[in-house]
């Protein structure tokens, strides 16, 4: 090992071959080489790459060891003395437990009128870090627990206070100065938009939309709660401005009095024209004689836009187009020039506040690359104003870039995701902070001993501060190199077997699943690295998991690049996320806990399918015909988010011209003139929840309710697209994400078409088809009997085993591939790493009956679908990224698969109507006998909330699912090959 970590370090401090060199080692995720940390994007960080970088965990000492390190670290500010800077959160930093007892460590609220601690204690801890940086290395003088907070953090100009956005709380802390230490300053800020506001936290109202048609229904809101971001305060310390990001105003506020003295709204119910929709950033031009607030800038990051916001009359004046997705911006010295950042489009726009236009924009890309995913997502000036730093959160590196040319002139190395940088006050160095680490393994994801750590992937990954001093022009050419052997920016071998399979395989049928491990489910195959310690869904219920595993390929180094399902559905389909994912996901699963954002991963916005039109003719008034604003006011007066655009996606997103890069995958094979089937990705989930009893059958209380059918076609519509590209690909009777219906439904509706296709030689180039029972829930009210865990991970494994089985008894076997993955592997433990998960590549060309130990990743099976199908890459990260050529061989082998059905599936409680083959003499494996039924499972998952992806505590949701399938007898397996910091 140390003569591998020797020739890494080699091959990093001067090959350009590293790519290539390092994908032929097997190498799971974590360090490789000193310095040299591998992920589970399959990309490589060198935090420390840059000549006498200083890199710092953000400890918080709750926990020895290093378990309640902060995450997720989003702004730094520094003083205008320059002596200390601040490092904010905001992301997972909840559920963190003491290391003797077990309990939930939890901390007090302060009361936001008199700035005292209170009885109320919140388990939540997000942090402001105060550092002392006047010395050669910084000295962390105070930590401050705050309950919530959304990237907003900045000083008053005197330097004797600090402002903090409280994110879903609505409010605006302060804290001044004394004694050397910073203590809470109130009354605090109140922007009044959620209920009980004088409360130590006040209560969410649910936003714009408080009586919407199915809220009550189905337990999701229309639009969101208040949410505050980015604030900023003018020259003469006298105002405030908050950008209040789902509801799309600005708070202007007189900090004399502490009190709001306009809101400035841009978008209203009823609106017709998007616009200032998702306000993120705010900047203040203030005037040069006395100070005073003139301008507020604000980014809008659905609408592409600036908003200029007169201050003293709370009117805007301009709206001023930019590129995609707008977030961080800064203002130059003399206030003439204001640089945005655009987050989607790699690139920043220059606008001249004096005229209030766009003047330049300039690219972050490579000269001559073409693929996005940089994720510029945060910029500071150098105090000559003549540099710009821009961090690069994709590439984990920061941009130096000429201000007066908008030329990059290099990039350095940073951690992983970088979100924030600041500029030293001699403008010697940068103040770096980035978002997360590598998370390692998690065998003890349940504790019932000490030390009872949290060991859900979100709060494994652990943020930290960077101080770089600036290289020489010399050095910086050097660490450009190195950030571009970090990111597999040098030329990718051509496989010879890639042009032999483009021949050969015509088809890609590609199958998403939810959030399992690797050893969960295969930890006790034969041959492989697993741990049997630690298998939940073993192989008598997943047959055909292991049975794929065992006659084709066993990826036993792979990795889900995402840690949730908002994550991992952009890595799943369009090889990346945005910084809108990365900004919002871990708060969502973290600590605003699904209150105030919402789930916007799957092409709905604020609940709202944007695909959909906003109104119709009140003959054609249907929930499949509009939008639920439309069902609510047929008139148009309760719209919200005009138009069609996602604020989520990435650019190129249902673009479909020929000479467009980017979006989904699915976009670019339509761009390649491919055909395209969708079954389930991207479908509504509002017409899923219902309260009623039979979910087969219409919900009075929910006129959207879609009930749940075992035979749809054709009178019994599914699913309602959301994304316009593919509402006409998409089959309307196969139904989406919904753990009360079976996937052999699914299934049963995929194979009556896949006939259809066999018959009329149709078969589309791509099929996308969700198999999500895997996820597990809604015990309750699951249809046919399939209402415990392990029956639902065994419907799924036998849905997936015959789609294999139809797919290789037909002629479509010589000529189609089947590719297996799960979006994230958030729910379960894995002795080697959090993001270790199941995957498979099924065809007549895969090789068969061996362990395949290659490092890869969900990147690495997009660029091979990608290759086999011959269409264009989507992002930086697939086009960089390895075809997975030891998977296949150029020798076919037609041999059918033959699925096995899980013996448990062949008893009660299952509908004996289900699975025909259980009366047959068909293969199946011994029936497992259920620790539980499916009412101790209802009766313990009780207020859970499955309707959508991940919609609940995922630690307590694990610790029921281990009590309930091993039982209390069998303690889960204690720490193991656990690696403390492995960055």
């Amino acid at each position: 090992m140390v003569k591998k970590s020797m020739v890494l370090a080699s091959l990093f401090a001067g090959s350009l071959s590293l790519q290539l060199c390092v994908q032929a080692a097997p190498q799971p995720v974590g360090s490789v080489a000193p310095g040299v940390v591998l992920l589970p994007t399959g990309r490589y960080i060198t935090p420390k790459a840059a000549p006498n970088t200083q890199f710092f965990p953000l400890a918080t000492q709750i926990r020895s060891d290093k378990n309640g390190n902060a995450a997720e670290a989003v702004k730094t500010a520094l003083s205008p003395d320059g002596k200390q800077l601040l490092v904010m959160t905001s992301g997972y930093n909840t559920f963190f437990f003491d290391e003797t007892t077990g309990a939930l460590l939890t901390y007090p609220v302060l009361d936001p009128t008199t700035g005292q601690a209170t009885t109320v204690t919140t388990p939540n801890a997000e942090w402001v870090f105060v550092f002392d940086v006047t010395g050669k290395t910084p000295v962390k003088i105070q930590q401050i627990n705050i309950p919530n907070t959304y990237n907003g953090l900045t000083w008053s100009p005197d330097g004797k206070r600090f402002f903090v956005s409280a994110g879903i709380d609505d409010r605006v802390y302060i804290y001044k100065q004394k004694n050397g230490q910073f203590i809470a300053d109130a009354p605090f800020i109140l922007l009044g938009h959620n209920d009980n506001q004088t409360a130590p936290l006040p209560s969410y109202n649910g936003g714009l939309l408080k009586n919407t048609l199915a809220n009550f229904a189905v337990g999701n809101v229309l639009s969101s709660g208040a949410v505050v971001a980015n604030v900023a305060v003018s020259a003469d310390g006298r105002t405030l401005a908050a950008a209040n990001f789902e509801n799309d105003s600005l708070s202007l506020v007189n900090l004399a009095t502490r009190t709001v003295t306009q809101e400035v709204k841009f978008f209203t119910p009823g609106g017709t024209v998007a616009t200032g929709e998702f306000p993120f950033d705010v900047v203040i031009a203030s005037n040069p004689k006395n100070g005073r607030a003139l301008t507020a800038y604000v980014s809008s990051q659905r609408d592409d836009e600036v908003l200029a916001v007169d201050v003293s009359s709370g009117t805007v004046i301009a709206k001023i187009a930019v590129e995609n997705q707008p977030n961080k911006m800064v203002l130059s010295n003399n206030q003439n020039a204001l640089y945005v950042v655009n987050g989607n489009s790699d690139s920043v726009s220059v606008i001249d506040t004096r005229i209030n236009k766009v003047v330049k924009t300039f690219s972050l890309l490579r000269p001559g690359y073409k693929y996005k995913g940089a994720n510029p997502n945060a910029i500071a000036l150098s105090p000559d104003n003549n540099t710009l730093y821009i961090t690069l959160g994709g590439e984990n590196a920061v941009a130096v870039v000429d201000a007066r040319q908008g030329t990059v002139l290099g990039r350095i190395p940073t951690g992983w995701y970088p979100n924030s940088v600041t500029v030293s006050q001699d403008g010697k160095a940068l103040y770096v902070v980035n978002a997360k680490s590598n998370s390692g393994p998690n065998p003890d994801y349940i504790t019932f001993v000490p030390p009872y750590r949290d060991a859900y992937v979100w709060a494994l990954e652990k943020a930290g501060l960077a101080v770089i001093p600036l290289p020489s022009k010399q050095t910086l050419a050097r660490l450009s190199q190195q950030v571009d052997k970090n990111n597999g920016f040098v030329a990718q071998p051509t496989e010879n077997i890639v042009a032999f399979l483009r021949n050969k395989i015509k088809h890609v049928i590609y199958v998403v699943k939810e959030n399992r491990t690797y050893d969960q489910l295969l930890g006790d195959l034969p041959g492989a690295n697993g741990d049997p310690s630690l298998v939940i869904y073993g192989k008598d219920i997943t047959p055909n998991n292991h049975k794929m595993a065992r006659d084709f390929l066993a990826f036993d180094n792979f990795y889900d690049s995402g840690e949730s399902s908002g994550v991992g559905w952009g890595w799943s389909t369009y090889g990346r996320t945005t910084d809108y994912t990365e900004k919002t996901q871990s708060v969502l699963y973290g600590n605003s806990g699904f209150l105030g954002l919402t789930y916007d991963y799957e092409g709905t916005n604020r609940n709202i399918n944007p695909t959909l039109p906003e109104t119709v003719p009140i003959t054609q008034l249907s929930p499949f015909s509009v939008r639920i604003t439309g069902l609510l006011d047929p008139t148009g007066s309760s719209s919200i988010l005009p138009g069609t655009k996602d604020v989520n996606a990435p650019e190129g997103d249902n673009d479909l011209d020929p000479q467009t890069i980017g979006g989904y995958i699915w976009d670019s094979a339509l761009r390649a003139g491919k055909t395209v089937r969708n079954y389930g990705f991207f479908v509504d989930l509002a017409y899923y929840g219902t309260s009623e009893a039979d979910p087969t059958q219409p919900d009075p209380l929910n006129p959207l309710y879609l009930p749940i059918s075992a035979t749809p076609y054709p009178l019994h519509p599914q699913a309602v697209s959301t994304k316009p590209a593919l509402q006409a690909k998409t089959d309307i009777y196969f139904r989406s994400f919904d753990q009360k219906a079976p996937d052999i439904y699914l299934f049963d509706e995929w194979n009556r078409e896949f006939h259809g296709y066999v018959a009329n030689n149709n078969l589309p180039d791509l099929t996308l088809l969700r198999l999500a029972h895997d996820h597990t829930g809604d015990f309750s009210n699951a249809v046919a009997g399939i209402n415990t865990p392990e029956l639902q991970v065994a419907d799924n494994d036998y849905a997936l085993g015959k789609v294999l089985e139809t797919l290789s008894h037909s002629p479509y076997w010589k000529d189609t591939m089947v590719v297996v993955v799960e979006d994230d592997s958030q729910d379960g433990p894995d002795h080697v790493d959090t993001h270790r998960s199941v995957a498979h590549i099924l065809s007549a060309y895969s090789q068969l009956g061996r362990v395949n130990s290659t490092n890869y990743t969900t990147v690495n099976l997009l660029r091979t679908i990608e290759d086999v199908l011959g269409i264009d890459h989507i992002s930086q990260y697939d086009a960089n990224a390895a075809f997975m050529a030891d998977a296949f061989s150029t020798t076919p082998n037609y041999k059918p698969f033959n699925a096995v059905i899980p013996g448990l599936l062949c008893q009660p409680p299952v509908d004996p109507n289900l699975i025909p083959g259980c009366s047959t003499n068909a293969p199946k494996t011994p029936a497992v006998a259920l620790l539980h039924d499916g009412k101790w499972w209802a009766d313990h998952t009780q207020g859970f909330n499955f309707r959508e992806e991940d919609k609940l505590n995922p630690m307590a949701y694990n610790r029921i699912m281990w009590q309930g399938i091993k039982g209390d007898g069998i303690p889960y397996p204690g720490t193991k090959r656990l690696v403390a910091d492995r960055d």
